[in-house]
């Protein structure tokens, strides 16, 4: 049995623990939140998403949980470009030696998953939709007018060498800025995914399907006006 002083040792350390994970609600995001774009623009909307949004859920065919066409998921923080230059690729900082690289190495196809519901979750000022909220009468991140985007394509290694290797480190670094201090001997590199699929909900009425080619003609190149 815990003894009083072990007791209270351990609540110091639990609030310790949630003081740290809440941090202050009024840091600044990495990068301003563009303008949602307005209902009905479903590739704008996309876009907006996958340039605004700092984290999602990629999922492979694991290569772990046996031999049949088994899903595994796994939170990935991403950018698809600097915060002034949006490519709508989203690309990504990985090792080896976690599962879904892993994974990948046998098969290739990737899905890639964000919800308008994570806006709130990095910074303070990334204030969600209503409809997203738990706290709103209808709100919730399953509510068909909080955005949910799933894209689907190859998971490609970027070559060290490459021009694009250059610009997706530059641009994780300054998003994800804690990424330029991981560990070195954990080998990381540089991947993207190559979209060949992109599914969407943004409002009532069913999911929207959208080719590669609507996706990818949207202008989401950021301006300083807009920053």
């Amino acid at each position: 049995m815990m003894s009083v002083s072990s007791l209270s040792i351990f609540v110091l350390i639990i609030l310790a623990a949630a003081s740290f994970c809440s941090g202050n609600e009024d840091h600044d995001c990495a990068c301003q939140l563009m303008d949602r774009p307005p209902t009905g623009m479903k590739a704008a909307t996309a876009r907006w998403m996958m340039h605004s949004l700092d984290w999602g859920t990629l999922t492979t065919i694991s290569s772990r949980l046996g031999t049949g066409n088994v899903p595994f998921g796994n939170t990935y923080s991403y950018v698809d470009g600097a915060c002034s230059n949006s490519t709508g690729i989203p690309y990504f900082y990985g090792t080896f030696m976690d599962q879904s690289l892993i994974d990948s190495t046998q098969n290739s196809m990737v899905s890639f998953t964000l919800s308008e519901a994570s806006l709130s979750s990095v910074c303070g000022n990334k204030n969600g939709l209503t409809a997203c909220s738990l706290k709103s009468q209808y709100g919730d991140p399953e509510n068909p007018v909080c955005a949910r985007l799933t894209v689907t394509g190859e998971l490609i290694l970027l070559d060290d060498d490459s021009e694009e290797y250059d610009f997706a480190t530059t641009s994780l670094f300054e998003r994800h800025s804690s990424m330029a201090s991981w560990p070195n001997d954990h080998n990381w590199r540089v991947f993207k995914i190559d979209i060949q699929d992109i599914w969407l909900i943004d409002y009532f009425g069913g999911a929207t399907i959208l080719s590669p080619k609507e996706y990818f003609s949207v202008n989401q190149v950021v301006t300083d006006e807009q920053l």
